[in-house]
Protein backbone atom coordinates (compact mmCIF):
# COMPACT_ATOMS: atom_id res chain seq x y z
CA UNK A 1 0.00 0.00 0.00
CA UNK A 2 2.66 2.11 1.34
CA UNK A 3 4.75 1.57 -2.54
CA UNK A 4 1.17 2.44 -4.28
CA UNK A 5 0.68 5.63 -2.39
CA UNK A 6 4.09 6.82 -2.55
CA UNK A 7 3.65 5.97 -6.73
CA UNK A 8 0.73 7.78 -6.74
CA UNK A 9 1.73 11.08 -5.28
CA UNK A 10 5.01 10.85 -7.12
CA UNK A 11 2.84 11.08 -10.61
CA UNK A 12 0.50 13.39 -8.87
CA UNK A 13 3.46 16.31 -7.94
CA UNK A 14 5.26 15.42 -11.64
CA UNK A 15 1.80 16.22 -13.03
CA UNK A 16 1.81 19.61 -10.56
CA UNK A 17 5.20 20.58 -11.68
CA UNK A 18 4.68 20.35 -15.80
CA UNK A 19 1.28 22.65 -14.98
CA UNK A 20 3.81 24.96 -13.20
CA UNK A 21 6.12 24.93 -15.58
CA UNK A 22 3.61 25.46 -18.36
CA UNK A 23 1.85 28.20 -16.54
CA UNK A 24 5.80 30.22 -15.67
CA UNK A 25 6.62 29.71 -19.31
CA UNK A 26 3.46 31.23 -20.67
CA UNK A 27 3.42 34.26 -17.60
CA UNK A 28 6.59 35.10 -19.01
CA UNK A 29 7.11 34.54 -23.03
CA UNK A 30 10.05 32.74 -22.52
CA UNK A 31 12.39 29.85 -22.25
CA UNK A 32 12.41 27.56 -19.88
CA UNK A 33 14.91 25.70 -17.78
CA UNK A 34 14.47 23.27 -15.75
CA UNK A 35 16.96 21.55 -13.38
CA UNK A 36 16.46 17.92 -11.63
CA UNK A 37 19.10 16.11 -9.77
CA UNK A 38 19.45 12.32 -11.68
CA UNK A 39 19.54 10.72 -8.05
CA UNK A 40 18.48 7.03 -8.49
CA UNK A 41 15.89 5.58 -6.10
CA UNK A 42 12.89 6.73 -4.26
CA UNK A 43 14.96 9.25 -1.58
CA UNK A 44 15.57 12.12 -4.39
CA UNK A 45 15.67 14.71 -1.28
CA UNK A 46 19.53 13.44 0.29
CA UNK A 47 22.77 15.11 0.71
CA UNK A 48 24.12 14.49 -2.35
CA UNK A 49 21.34 15.19 -4.78
CA UNK A 50 20.89 18.57 -3.10
CA UNK A 51 24.27 19.64 -3.25
CA UNK A 52 24.97 18.84 -6.75
CA UNK A 53 21.81 21.08 -7.41
CA UNK A 54 23.18 23.79 -5.00
CA UNK A 55 25.99 23.09 -7.58
CA UNK A 56 24.99 23.50 -11.01
CA UNK A 57 22.09 25.85 -9.94
CA UNK A 58 25.24 28.57 -9.16
CA UNK A 59 27.18 27.29 -12.74
CA UNK A 60 23.18 28.22 -14.12
CA UNK A 61 22.43 31.49 -12.53
CA UNK A 62 26.91 32.21 -13.30
CA UNK A 63 26.20 31.73 -16.70
CA UNK A 64 22.57 33.25 -17.61
CA UNK A 65 22.76 35.63 -15.15
CA UNK A 66 20.82 39.36 -16.28
CA UNK A 67 18.85 37.07 -19.15
CA UNK A 68 17.03 35.26 -16.35
CA UNK A 69 13.66 36.58 -15.95
CA UNK A 70 12.45 34.52 -12.68
CA UNK A 71 13.39 31.60 -11.23
CA UNK A 72 11.33 29.66 -8.99
CA UNK A 73 11.67 26.04 -6.99
CA UNK A 74 9.05 23.04 -6.96
CA UNK A 75 9.58 20.40 -3.89
CA UNK A 76 8.23 17.26 -3.98
CA UNK A 77 8.95 13.47 -3.37
CA UNK A 78 10.55 13.55 -6.62
CA UNK A 79 13.51 15.74 -5.77
CA UNK A 80 14.21 19.32 -5.72
CA UNK A 81 12.89 21.09 -9.21
CA UNK A 82 14.72 24.46 -10.11
CA UNK A 83 12.77 26.13 -12.39
CA UNK A 84 14.50 29.38 -14.86
CA UNK A 85 12.82 31.42 -17.04
CA UNK A 86 15.11 33.02 -19.12
CA UNK A 87 14.87 35.82 -22.06
CA UNK A 88 17.05 33.83 -24.36
CA UNK A 89 16.50 31.94 -27.92
CA UNK A 90 15.92 27.70 -26.38
CA UNK A 91 18.61 26.29 -28.98
CA UNK A 92 20.95 28.90 -27.14
CA UNK A 93 20.15 27.46 -23.46
CA UNK A 94 20.32 23.79 -24.62
CA UNK A 95 24.07 24.30 -26.38
CA UNK A 96 25.31 25.86 -22.87
CA UNK A 97 23.00 22.94 -20.76
CA UNK A 98 24.77 20.45 -22.84
CA UNK A 99 27.89 21.49 -22.19
CA UNK A 100 27.49 21.71 -18.65
CA UNK A 101 26.57 18.02 -18.98
CA UNK A 102 29.28 16.67 -21.25
CA UNK A 103 31.83 18.36 -18.94
CA UNK A 104 31.36 19.92 -15.82
CA UNK A 105 32.17 16.92 -13.06
CA UNK A 106 28.80 16.47 -11.90
CA UNK A 107 27.36 17.15 -15.25
CA UNK A 108 25.68 13.76 -15.98
CA UNK A 109 24.20 14.16 -11.86
CA UNK A 110 21.55 16.52 -13.09
CA UNK A 111 18.80 16.19 -15.92
CA UNK A 112 18.30 20.05 -17.89
CA UNK A 113 15.50 19.71 -19.47
CA UNK A 114 14.66 23.09 -21.54
CA UNK A 115 11.56 24.56 -23.23
CA UNK A 116 11.25 26.91 -25.64
CA UNK A 117 8.45 30.27 -25.29
CA UNK A 118 5.38 27.88 -26.61
CA UNK A 119 6.68 24.81 -24.11
CA UNK A 120 8.41 22.65 -26.99
CA UNK A 121 10.99 20.69 -25.31
CA UNK A 122 14.68 21.12 -27.06
CA UNK A 123 16.34 17.97 -27.57
CA UNK A 124 19.83 16.56 -27.69
CA UNK A 125 19.46 15.23 -31.02
CA UNK A 126 17.60 18.45 -32.46
CA UNK A 127 20.73 19.80 -31.72
CA UNK A 128 22.47 17.16 -33.81
CA UNK A 129 24.03 15.78 -30.70
CA UNK A 130 23.85 11.95 -29.54
CA UNK A 131 21.54 11.25 -26.45
CA UNK A 132 23.08 11.53 -23.07
CA UNK A 133 25.47 9.05 -21.40
CA UNK A 134 25.61 6.66 -18.94
CA UNK A 135 26.16 7.76 -15.10
CA UNK A 136 28.80 4.86 -15.28
CA UNK A 137 29.76 3.74 -18.30
CA UNK A 138 30.12 5.41 -22.28
CA UNK A 139 26.91 3.13 -23.14
CA UNK A 140 23.95 5.53 -24.04
CA UNK A 141 22.00 6.04 -20.37
CA UNK A 142 18.53 4.70 -22.15
CA UNK A 143 19.97 1.61 -23.44
CA UNK A 144 22.05 1.30 -19.70
CA UNK A 145 18.49 1.89 -17.69
CA UNK A 146 16.65 -0.12 -19.69
CA UNK A 147 18.71 -3.50 -19.85
CA UNK A 148 19.11 -2.71 -15.90
CA UNK A 149 23.07 -2.80 -16.27
CA UNK A 150 24.12 -1.24 -13.14
CA UNK A 151 22.45 -1.84 -9.86
CA UNK A 152 20.96 0.89 -7.72
CA UNK A 153 24.38 1.20 -5.45
CA UNK A 154 26.46 0.90 -8.23
CA UNK A 155 24.69 4.23 -9.24
CA UNK A 156 24.87 5.44 -6.10
CA UNK A 157 27.92 4.99 -5.22
CA UNK A 158 29.18 6.55 -8.89
CA UNK A 159 27.29 9.56 -7.93
CA UNK A 160 29.10 9.89 -4.26
CA UNK A 161 32.48 9.20 -5.96
CA UNK A 162 31.67 12.26 -8.70
CA UNK A 163 30.55 14.58 -6.00
CA UNK A 164 33.78 14.13 -4.36
CA UNK A 165 35.65 14.73 -6.86
CA UNK A 166 34.41 17.91 -8.04
CA UNK A 167 35.15 18.81 -4.10
CA UNK A 168 38.94 17.59 -4.63
CA UNK A 169 39.08 19.86 -7.80
CA UNK A 170 37.22 22.77 -6.40
CA UNK A 171 39.67 22.70 -3.53
CA UNK A 172 43.05 22.50 -5.25
CA UNK A 173 41.48 24.87 -7.62
CA UNK A 174 40.79 27.33 -4.80
CA UNK A 175 44.90 26.88 -3.80
CA UNK A 176 45.69 28.13 -7.32
CA UNK A 177 43.16 30.97 -7.51
CA UNK A 178 44.39 32.20 -3.98
CA UNK A 179 48.01 32.43 -5.08
CA UNK A 180 47.22 33.78 -8.80
CA UNK A 181 44.74 36.28 -7.01
CA UNK A 182 47.09 37.37 -4.75
CA UNK A 183 49.51 38.31 -7.29
CA UNK A 184 47.07 40.00 -9.77
CA UNK A 185 46.54 42.13 -6.51
CA UNK A 186 50.16 43.00 -5.83
CA UNK A 187 50.93 43.88 -9.35
CA UNK A 188 47.46 46.53 -9.16
CA UNK A 189 48.72 47.76 -5.98
CA UNK A 190 52.13 48.30 -7.81
CA UNK A 191 50.91 49.98 -10.69
CA UNK A 192 49.80 52.87 -8.02
CA UNK A 193 52.56 52.62 -6.19
CA UNK A 194 54.66 53.55 -8.86
CA UNK A 195 56.61 57.36 -8.10
CA UNK A 196 56.53 57.88 -12.00
CA UNK A 197 53.16 58.77 -12.55
CA UNK A 198 53.03 60.96 -14.99
CA UNK A 199 49.33 62.67 -14.49
CA UNK A 200 48.22 58.71 -13.11
CA UNK A 201 47.50 58.84 -8.78
CA UNK A 202 50.43 57.94 -7.09
CA UNK A 203 51.36 58.45 -3.44
CA UNK A 204 52.86 61.43 -3.55
CA UNK A 205 49.86 62.87 -6.03
CA UNK A 206 46.45 62.78 -7.01
CA UNK A 207 48.09 63.96 -10.49
CA UNK A 208 44.99 64.94 -12.79
CA UNK A 209 42.22 63.52 -10.51
CA UNK A 210 40.55 65.32 -7.93
CA UNK A 211 37.73 62.86 -6.80
CA UNK A 212 40.66 59.72 -5.79
CA UNK A 213 43.90 59.54 -4.15
CA UNK A 214 45.83 56.77 -3.19
CA UNK A 215 43.99 55.78 -0.61
CA UNK A 216 40.96 54.93 -2.68
CA UNK A 217 42.64 52.98 -5.20
CA UNK A 218 44.32 51.15 -1.56
CA UNK A 219 40.28 50.21 -1.18
CA UNK A 220 39.36 49.96 -4.69
CA UNK A 221 41.88 47.37 -5.04
CA UNK A 222 41.50 45.47 -1.57
CA UNK A 223 37.59 45.53 -2.85
CA UNK A 224 38.13 43.32 -6.06
CA UNK A 225 40.02 40.26 -4.00
CA UNK A 226 37.02 37.68 -4.15
CA UNK A 227 36.42 38.29 -7.74
CA UNK A 228 40.17 38.03 -8.68
CA UNK A 229 39.88 34.46 -7.19
CA UNK A 230 36.21 33.66 -8.96
CA UNK A 231 37.64 35.24 -12.44
CA UNK A 232 40.56 32.76 -12.72
CA UNK A 233 38.09 29.66 -11.41
CA UNK A 234 35.83 30.46 -14.01
CA UNK A 235 38.67 29.48 -16.30
CA UNK A 236 40.19 26.74 -14.33
CA UNK A 237 37.44 24.40 -15.72
CA UNK A 238 37.06 22.21 -18.60
CA UNK A 239 34.38 24.13 -20.13
CA UNK A 240 35.08 26.31 -23.85
CA UNK A 241 36.12 29.98 -24.13
CA UNK A 242 32.70 30.71 -25.17
CA UNK A 243 31.37 29.56 -21.76
CA UNK A 244 33.89 31.28 -20.03
CA UNK A 245 33.60 34.52 -20.77
CA UNK A 246 29.85 34.82 -20.30
CA UNK A 247 31.01 33.78 -16.46
CA UNK A 248 33.45 36.42 -16.05
CA UNK A 249 30.96 39.06 -17.55
CA UNK A 250 28.98 38.69 -14.64
CA UNK A 251 31.72 38.27 -12.29
CA UNK A 252 33.07 42.07 -13.60
CA UNK A 253 30.02 43.83 -13.50
CA UNK A 254 29.60 42.19 -9.54
CA UNK A 255 33.34 43.35 -9.07
CA UNK A 256 32.40 47.26 -10.51
CA UNK A 257 29.63 47.14 -8.07
CA UNK A 258 31.84 46.33 -4.97
CA UNK A 259 34.60 48.54 -6.31
CA UNK A 260 31.64 51.66 -6.53
CA UNK A 261 31.00 50.83 -2.72
CA UNK A 262 34.87 51.30 -1.74
CA UNK A 263 34.91 53.91 -3.72
CA UNK A 264 31.79 56.01 -2.94
CA UNK A 265 31.41 56.03 -6.99
CA UNK A 266 34.63 56.55 -8.26
CA UNK A 267 35.73 54.69 -11.03
CA UNK A 268 39.27 53.81 -10.13
CA UNK A 269 39.45 50.61 -11.58
CA UNK A 270 36.75 49.66 -14.83
CA UNK A 271 38.75 49.29 -17.34
CA UNK A 272 41.35 47.18 -15.29
CA UNK A 273 38.87 44.36 -13.82
CA UNK A 274 38.08 43.81 -17.67
CA UNK A 275 41.66 43.53 -18.50
CA UNK A 276 42.80 40.95 -15.48
CA UNK A 277 39.67 39.39 -15.77
CA UNK A 278 40.13 38.27 -18.54
CA UNK A 279 44.00 37.46 -18.00
CA UNK A 280 43.44 35.70 -15.35
CA UNK A 281 40.30 33.48 -16.96
CA UNK A 282 43.05 32.56 -19.82
CA UNK A 283 45.40 32.15 -17.30
CA UNK A 284 43.38 29.47 -15.22
CA UNK A 285 42.34 28.06 -18.67
CA UNK A 286 45.79 27.40 -20.05
CA UNK A 287 46.90 25.68 -16.23
CA UNK A 288 44.17 23.41 -16.42
CA UNK A 289 44.78 22.25 -20.41
CA UNK A 290 48.86 22.37 -19.09
CA UNK A 291 49.87 24.50 -21.61
CA UNK A 292 52.75 27.27 -21.71
CA UNK A 293 52.75 30.66 -20.82
CA UNK A 294 52.33 31.68 -24.48
CA UNK A 295 49.47 29.91 -24.73
CA UNK A 296 47.97 32.73 -22.26
CA UNK A 297 48.07 35.20 -25.18
CA UNK A 298 46.36 32.41 -28.02
CA UNK A 299 43.18 32.34 -25.04
CA UNK A 300 43.17 35.83 -24.78
CA UNK A 301 42.54 35.83 -28.77
CA UNK A 302 40.10 33.02 -29.03
CA UNK A 303 37.98 34.58 -26.25
CA UNK A 304 37.35 37.59 -27.21
CA UNK A 305 36.94 37.02 -31.08
CA UNK A 306 33.63 38.49 -30.93
CA UNK A 307 34.31 41.43 -28.69
CA UNK A 308 34.02 43.89 -31.72
CA UNK A 309 30.06 43.08 -31.65
CA UNK A 310 29.55 44.84 -28.67
CA UNK A 311 29.87 48.15 -30.67
CA UNK A 312 26.90 46.95 -33.09
CA UNK A 313 24.21 48.94 -32.63
CA UNK A 314 25.40 51.49 -30.11
CA UNK A 315 24.03 54.26 -32.30
CA UNK A 316 20.70 53.36 -30.92
CA UNK A 317 21.79 53.04 -27.35
CA UNK A 318 20.94 56.33 -25.04
CA UNK A 319 23.18 55.48 -22.15
CA UNK A 320 26.99 54.91 -23.67
CA UNK A 321 29.80 53.82 -22.11
CA UNK A 322 32.85 56.01 -22.52
CA UNK A 323 34.90 53.53 -24.82
CA UNK A 324 31.32 53.00 -27.01
CA UNK A 325 31.26 57.00 -27.34
CA UNK A 326 35.27 57.38 -28.30
CA UNK A 327 34.09 54.47 -31.00
CA UNK A 328 31.45 56.43 -32.45
CA UNK A 329 33.53 59.69 -32.75
CA UNK A 330 36.87 58.22 -33.51
CA UNK A 331 36.61 54.76 -34.13
CA UNK A 332 38.74 53.55 -31.69
CA UNK A 333 38.39 50.43 -30.39
CA UNK A 334 40.22 50.75 -27.13
CA UNK A 335 40.77 48.46 -24.38
CA UNK A 336 38.64 46.00 -26.73
CA UNK A 337 40.86 45.59 -29.85
CA UNK A 338 43.59 45.37 -27.67
CA UNK A 339 41.94 41.69 -26.02
CA UNK A 340 40.90 41.06 -29.51
CA UNK A 341 44.62 40.95 -30.27
CA UNK A 342 45.51 38.84 -27.84
CA UNK A 343 46.72 41.90 -25.66
CA UNK A 344 49.68 40.98 -28.16
CA UNK A 345 51.54 44.37 -27.20
CA UNK A 346 52.08 43.07 -23.55
CA UNK A 347 53.06 39.63 -24.25
CA UNK A 348 54.97 40.28 -27.79
CA UNK A 349 56.93 43.44 -25.89
CA UNK A 350 55.61 45.44 -23.35
CA UNK A 351 56.82 42.53 -21.07
CA UNK A 352 60.30 42.41 -22.66
CA UNK A 353 60.09 46.09 -21.93
CA UNK A 354 59.50 45.87 -18.09
CA UNK A 355 62.12 42.51 -17.94
CA UNK A 356 64.89 44.34 -19.26
CA UNK A 357 64.48 47.53 -17.54
CA UNK A 358 63.85 45.62 -14.17
CA UNK A 359 67.11 43.60 -15.07
CA UNK A 360 69.42 47.04 -16.16
CA UNK A 361 68.34 49.03 -12.80
CA UNK A 362 68.06 46.44 -10.28
CA UNK A 363 64.96 48.68 -8.98
CA UNK A 364 61.33 47.82 -10.07
CA UNK A 365 59.87 51.25 -9.88
CA UNK A 366 62.45 52.67 -12.29
CA UNK A 367 61.25 49.59 -14.69
CA UNK A 368 57.54 50.01 -14.23
CA UNK A 369 58.21 54.09 -15.12
CA UNK A 370 60.01 53.33 -18.26
CA UNK A 371 57.14 50.43 -19.06
CA UNK A 372 55.00 53.26 -18.72
CA UNK A 373 56.50 55.51 -20.73
CA UNK A 374 56.69 52.54 -23.41
CA UNK A 375 52.34 52.00 -23.31
CA UNK A 376 52.17 56.03 -23.49
CA UNK A 377 53.81 56.14 -26.60
CA UNK A 378 52.33 53.05 -28.17
CA UNK A 379 48.77 52.75 -27.40
CA UNK A 380 45.71 54.60 -28.58
CA UNK A 381 44.80 55.68 -24.95
CA UNK A 382 41.34 56.01 -24.35
CA UNK A 383 41.44 58.07 -21.06
CA UNK A 384 43.34 60.33 -22.35
CA UNK A 385 41.16 60.76 -25.76
CA UNK A 386 37.98 60.77 -23.77
CA UNK A 387 39.36 63.68 -21.75
CA UNK A 388 40.89 65.48 -24.76
CA UNK A 389 41.14 65.04 -28.46
CA UNK A 390 43.33 63.18 -31.17
CA UNK A 391 45.89 66.29 -30.99
CA UNK A 392 46.42 65.49 -26.87
CA UNK A 393 47.14 61.96 -27.85
CA UNK A 394 49.47 62.49 -30.46
CA UNK A 395 50.84 65.55 -28.20
CA UNK A 396 51.41 62.58 -25.10
CA UNK A 397 52.73 59.54 -27.78
CA UNK A 398 54.93 61.88 -29.06
CA UNK A 399 56.48 62.98 -26.08
CA UNK A 400 56.49 59.66 -24.36
CA UNK A 401 58.75 57.80 -27.25
CA UNK A 402 61.12 60.59 -26.87
CA UNK A 403 61.77 59.98 -23.34
CA UNK A 404 61.34 56.29 -23.41
CA UNK A 405 64.24 56.25 -26.28
CA UNK A 406 66.82 58.10 -23.62
CA UNK A 407 65.63 56.83 -20.60
CA UNK A 408 68.24 56.65 -17.83
CA UNK A 409 68.17 56.72 -13.94
CA UNK A 410 70.39 59.49 -13.78
CA UNK A 411 69.23 62.59 -11.44
CA UNK A 412 68.94 65.34 -14.35
CA UNK A 413 66.76 62.64 -16.17
CA UNK A 414 64.63 62.23 -13.38
CA UNK A 415 64.23 65.73 -12.95
CA UNK A 416 63.06 65.79 -16.15
CA UNK A 417 60.23 63.41 -15.88
CA UNK A 418 59.20 65.15 -12.70
CA UNK A 419 59.13 68.37 -14.98
CA UNK A 420 56.97 66.11 -17.52
CA UNK A 421 54.47 64.88 -14.46
CA UNK A 422 53.78 68.66 -13.71
CA UNK A 423 52.90 69.07 -17.23
CA UNK A 424 50.74 66.69 -17.73
CA UNK A 425 49.06 67.36 -14.61
CA UNK A 426 48.91 71.13 -15.28
CA UNK A 427 47.48 69.81 -18.72
CA UNK A 428 44.85 67.60 -16.74
CA UNK A 429 46.32 64.10 -18.77
CA UNK A 430 45.91 60.76 -17.42
CA UNK A 431 47.21 57.70 -18.89
CA UNK A 432 44.45 55.23 -17.34
CA UNK A 433 44.67 52.68 -20.26
CA UNK A 434 48.44 52.56 -20.27
CA UNK A 435 48.82 52.43 -16.45
CA UNK A 436 45.86 49.40 -16.77
CA UNK A 437 48.49 47.64 -19.18
CA UNK A 438 51.69 48.44 -16.97
CA UNK A 439 49.96 46.10 -14.31
CA UNK A 440 48.55 43.57 -16.39
CA UNK A 441 52.88 43.10 -17.58
CA UNK A 442 53.55 43.33 -14.04
CA UNK A 443 51.23 40.38 -13.48
CA UNK A 444 52.44 38.25 -16.71
CA UNK A 445 55.92 39.02 -15.91
CA UNK A 446 55.24 37.27 -12.23
CA UNK A 447 54.00 34.14 -13.95
CA UNK A 448 56.23 33.74 -16.76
Amino acid sequence: MNTKFNLNEFLEKREERVEFQKEICQRNNSSLLVLRANYPGENKNNFFSLSILKEIRKEILAIFNKNILEENSFKSIEGDTFIFSIDLKADFIKKITMEIEDTHILGRCVDIDVFDRNYIGISRTDLGKEKRKCLICDEMAFVCARLQNHSLEELKSSIEEKYNNFLEFQNDSLKLANFYSNLALKSILLEVSSRYSFGLVSPFTQGSHKDMNFFTFIDSGFSLTPYLKEFFIAGYSSFSLEYIFRKIRYIGIQAETSMFEATKNVNTHKGMIFLIGITLACLGKTLYENKNFFEIENNIKKMCTQILADFIGIEEKKNLTHGEKLFLEFGVTGVRGLVKNGLNIVFEKGIKVFSEAYSQFKDIDIAMGKTLLFYMSEIEDTTILYRHNLATLEYVKRTSQGKYLSFNNSKDFIEELKILESLFIEKNISPGGSADLLAITIFLYFIS
